[in-house]
Order: C-alpha cells, then sequence, then structure tokens
C-alpha cells in the first residue's frame, strides 16, 4: 500500500481463523455500548468487554504489532490472535471471510478503503470512543475516518513524504525556497558522475501535486467529496504543472528514469544532496553512514506553501464480531498515544494524536521533526472510493505528469488527463 500511494505518490503510500468471529449474525451499532449520540456517557462509564472474550486481530506481524497484542493482553487480560495479512488484503479478504464468521475482530485499513468497507458493510462505527477520539486526533484524521457524518475508524497514524537532507553534502546551505534548491542543486550537480542536488521520482502525479495544490488546483472538489469536480486541469493546476516541468533544468533526465530505485540507490551512496521520500524510510535513511535530517518541501517562489498528500492508517471493528466491547476497546488501545509512539519508532509513520504534534518533543530527531512539520503542511487524500483509481490503479494522471516532465504541452495534457479520468470513474459506476 505505501509504495502504491508513495512518492508517485506516496507511491502507501499507512498496514485471520475462527478465533473470534464463529457465527454468522452481523453486529449494528446498537451493541449493548453507547450509541453515536450518547457519547458524553463514554466519559464516565467504562465499556466492560463480554465475559469470555477472544479476538482475532488482521496486521502484517511486526515489532509494532506484537508488542499492541503482548501490552493489550497484559493490561485486559483478553487473548488476541494476530494473524499476518497485508494491508492491501485486508478489506477484501475481510468482505469475504466475516459473513462466514472467519473473519477479524479488529483489522488495520487505510482511509482509501473507507467508502467500500462502510458501503460493504463491513465496519461498525466508532460511537463509544467517539467523542475521545476527536477530543484527542487531528481533525484531518477524524474526518479521513468519516463517512456521512459518522466516524468510523480508530485514527492511528499518518503517511507522507518529505525532503530528506543529507547534511554532510549540503551543510549550512540556504534552503527556505525552491529557489534555493535550484540554486544549490545548479552548484552541485555533477550529471556526468550521477551527482545531483535534488532527486524525487518525475514519473507521477505524488511529485508535482504540492506545486499543483499550492497554487489552488486540487484532485477533488467540495473537500474532496465530489468526484464530478476535478481540479488538476483548472489555472492553478497548469500554473503549478509548470514549474514541476521548469524542475527538469536542476534534474535533467528522463522522467522514465527518475525511478525509486535509481533515487535510492544514488541516495544511499551519497551522490544525491536532496530527495523526497516517504516517512517509512526514515529508519533506514537515519542508518546511513551521512547525517540525515528531514524538512517540509520549501516555498514556492511566490511564497505559497506547496502541501504534500497525505493517507490516514489506523484501525476498525468488524461488523461481524461477536465481541464488540473487547473489539471496541482494542482497537481505542491502539490509537492511543502509547501505540502512535510505538509505530513511529518502528515504521516512522507519524501520529496523529494532537498531544504528540508539539516540536519540542521531537528535538533530539531531526528527521520526525521534519516531517511532523511538514505534517503540519500537507493535504490529506479524499476517502472517496474515486480516490482509489489514483491510488492503486492510475493508468491516466500520473502518465501525464511524465510526459509534461518530458516537455509535452502543460495544459493539453492535463486536459486530456482529466478527461480521462472522467472516463475511468463512469465507467466503474
Amino acid at each position: 500500500m505505501k509504495k502504491k500511494i508513495g512518492l508517485a505518490l506516496l507511491s502507501f503510500t499507512l498496514m485471520f481463523t475462527l478465533a473470534a468471529c464463529g457465527g454468522t449474525s452481523k453486529n449494528s451499532s446498537d451493541t449493548g455500548t453507547k450509541e453515536t449520540g450518547n457519547s458524553q456517557a463514554a466519559a464516565t462509564d467504562e465499556l466492560v468487554p463480554e465475559e469470555g472474550a477472544k479476538l482475532v486481530f488482521w496486521h502484517p506481524k511486526t515489532p509494532f504489532s506484537e508488542y499492541a497484542v503482548q501490552e493489550f493482553e497484559k493490561k485486559y487480560n483478553i487473548p488476541v490472535e494476530l494473524q499476518d495479512v497485508g494491508y492491501d488484503a485486508v478489506l477484501n479478504k475481510y468482505k469475504a471471510d466475516g459473513p462466514a464468521g472467519k473473519g477479524a475482530d479488529v483489522f488495520v485499513l487505510g482511509h482509501l478503503e473507507l467508502g467500500d468497507a462502510v458501503k460493504s458493510g463491513s465496519i461498525l462505527p466508532n460511537d463509544y470512543f467517539e467523542e475521545d477520539t476527536k477530543n484527542t486526533m487531528l481533525d484531518e484524521a477524524n474526518k479521513a475516518f468519516s463517512w456521512d457524518g459518522i466516524l468510523y475508524g480508530y485514527p492511528s497514524y499518518a503517511y507522507l513524504p518529505a525532503l530528506y537532507v543529507n547534511k554532510d553534502l549540503v551543510k549550512d546551505a540556504k534552503l527556505d525556497t525552491w529557489d534555493d534548491i535550484i540554486a544549490f542543486a545548479k552548484t552541485f550537480n555533477d550529471i556526468p558522475n550521477n551527482k545531483y542536488g535534488f532527486f524525487f521520482e518525475a514519473n507521477g502525479y505524488g511529485s508535482a501535486f504540492p506545486f499543483i495544490a499550492a497554487e489552488g488546483g486540487y484532485i477533488f472538489g467540495k473537500g474532496g467529496t465530489d468526484a464530478s469536480d476535478i481540479g488538476l486541469n483548472n489555472e492553478g493546476a497548469i500554473k503549478g504543472a509548470e514549474y514541476f516541468q521548469s524542475l527538469k533544468e536542476i534534474l535533467p533526465l528522463k522522467a522514465a528514469d527518475t525511478t525509486t530505485d535509481v533515487k535510492t540507490s544514488l541516495w544511499e551512496q551519497g551522490k544525491i544532496a536532496i530527495i523526497a521520500d516517504g516517512a517509512w524510510n526514515s529508519g533506514r535513511f537515519q542508518k546511513l553512514p551521512f547525517k540525515v535530517e528531514a524538512m517540509p518541501w520549501p516555498k514556492m517562489p511566490d511564497g505559497k506553501i506547496p502541501p504534500v498528500l497525505t493517507g490516514v492508517g489506523g484501525f476498525f471493528v468488524g461488523s461481524y464480531t461477536q465481541y464488540p466491547n473487547a473489539a471496541k476497546l482494542f482497537a481505542s488501545f491502539l490509537m492511543s498515544e502509547e501505540m502512535q509512539k510505538k509505530i513511529n519508532e518502528v515504521t516512522g509513520f507519524l501520529p496523529l494524536a494532537k498531544n504528540l504534534q508539539k516540536e519540542e518533543l521531537y528535538k533530539d530527531n531531526p528527521v520526525t521533526l521534519g516531517f511532523i512539520r511538514q505534517l503540519k503542511q500537507s493535504v490529506f487524500m479524499p476517502n472517496i472510493p474515486e480516490m482509489k483509481i489514483l491510488a492503486y490503479n492510475d493508468t491516466v494522471v500520473s502518465p501525464a505528469f511524465e510526459k509534461i516532465w518530458d516537455g509535452a504541452d502543460v495544459k493539453s495534457t492535463l486536459d486530456q488527463a482529466v478527461q480521462g479520468l472522467k472516463d475511468t470513474i463512469g465507467s466503474q459506476k
């Protein structure tokens, strides 16, 4: 998932058997707990797990998921079976196994899957912990996990790109604006020897989006909810795409040659000073034999801020669970600040708790600090099903930006891409 939504964009872009979910009767949100409208009572009433509850958790087996299960079992004395299910497989597997009584009680999911999960009746609302979630998590994260005004998920982490800087190469160079990066790259570049001041994948919309959004372009209108309004070829999008195209001056390669593999290899060899890449590589990059920091995408020459696309990951309670109270306790536990810190430690993904956005918490970790700053300059991807076309099966928009990078006319290419996206959306209705 993270590679698909990661930098071309978020090029994530962000991770089962019978034990807990036997039976085929489906739960509604009325589980004997608090209804959505009664969440104030949740502040004083303790949610009591069902007698004999045991849970199944679908998540890739990682140091985080194993730690979370261990800590929850110690705290609540509720057994949890961790089943190793990949991020991309979770929802389709649940839609097949849930009705047969073989689905998980709690599973990981990215917010791009929310519309499908709701429409397929696969998840229960986050009702009992709704007030707590809304009070403690970032507003945009709560919106990302809400559908038709109902909060469903337990948001836990964000996945997004920022700029990694090799401080041994950049030293004290000024990097406050894109003009600064261009000026630095012009003095640093040694193309015959594969040395670049700046490098990103120019073969996808993710790298172009920050420039487009800075100038007023967008993916879908009405805050990402209206797929009939595509803003990838409006006046601002054209201006931003033209700026994206102009960066070929400092990265004089064909788009097809700016692959993730090429970028990562040269970066790890110490031949690139600045790269755009995802938070999920922070642990790996901090082990390199040179000093690495991270920073947000700097200001445009006109002073506008280029926001990156951001995804939200977290946890959901399956609608076929026989232990909804215990499952909600576990999902809420996975969303806790303690668990968000662990996710950040293990994966590099960014916490979504408001209390964990304070920059002073990361004064000793310049990589995480840079990503926290980038998170404040980001646009959360729309959670409508149409966004999955761009995230998982983009055959029109990313190829358009590849053509633009290689010199195609910006306006006509974007017009064609938007029409192609509209046609693709129409064919799937």
